[in-house]
């Protein structure tokens, strides 16, 4: 079996329509290797069906099978076999087993906002952005956090520490505010932010209060 082959990234050419309402039929389409495999199944929460080789295009045959959606989220991967050679296959692509957490997932009803189709996203890890207010620095000793102290870097030249999740680089909300122009030239239509919220790291992804944005950060 030529796992290298093995294909289905979950998106319109493999899921029709992309964006299925309630109790729709979609069509799911899962590409090998030509001529290479025995048999193609979708696997489901209630069970195994068996896939039809749809077509062939170049060195590659496409597999499909309609299916009947309902309200709630449908949870599914692929199981190919060869002879003796079985393996399955989900978003981190084959596997020996099934493997729940990597599913494939559709939710009925769910469609993409217009706002955000080929939209340019931009991420900011805030403390590293830019410093606009230097009055609400983390100052060096502030936190302990795993095993050590914080550290209040001001030379944003420097090689980060290996644990530089403990350095502090003074970025904020301010200081985004400030670059909105910048980005603006860039082309950036819409921000994504790490973690904003009370944290002792610095990219707070291990946040201790959902109810407050980090003070480092700005009081909003």
């Amino acid at each position: 079996m030529k796992e290298q082959a093995l294909f289905c990234d979950g998106t319109a050419s493999y899921v029709n329509p992309p964006q299925p309402a309630e109790n729709e039929t979609i069509t799911l389409r899962f590409r090998t290797a030509k001529d290479d495999v025995d048999r193609v199944r979708l696997m489901t929460g209630v069970g195994g069906y068996d896939m039809k080789k749809e077509s062939t295009r170049g060195e590659f045959d496409y597999y499909t099978i309609n299916w009947r959606l309902n309200e709630e989220p449908f949870r599914y991967c692929f199981e190919i076999q060869d002879g003796d050679e079985l393996c399955y296959y989900n978003k981190c692509g084959t596997s020996k087993e099934i493997v729940a957490f990597y599913e494939f997932v559709i939710v009925p009803g769910f469609s993409t906002p217009d706002w955000a189709k080929g939209a340019v996203m931009y991420q900011i890890f805030t403390d590293r952005f830019y410093n606009g207010d230097k009055t609400n620095d983390v100052e060096s000793r502030e936190y302990f956090y795993i095993g050590d102290y914080s550290r209040k870097v001001t030379d944003w030249n420097k090689y980060p520490d290996k644990m530089g999740v403990r350095e502090f680089y003074g970025g904020d909300l301010q200081g985004v505010i400030d670059k909105l122009d910048y980005l603006q030239d860039l082309g950036v239509e819409v921000l994504y932010f790490n973690p904003l919220f009370v944290s002792p790291s610095n990219h707070k992804y291990d946040i201790q209060d959902y109810d407050y944005i980090d003070p480092h950060y700005g009081v909003i």
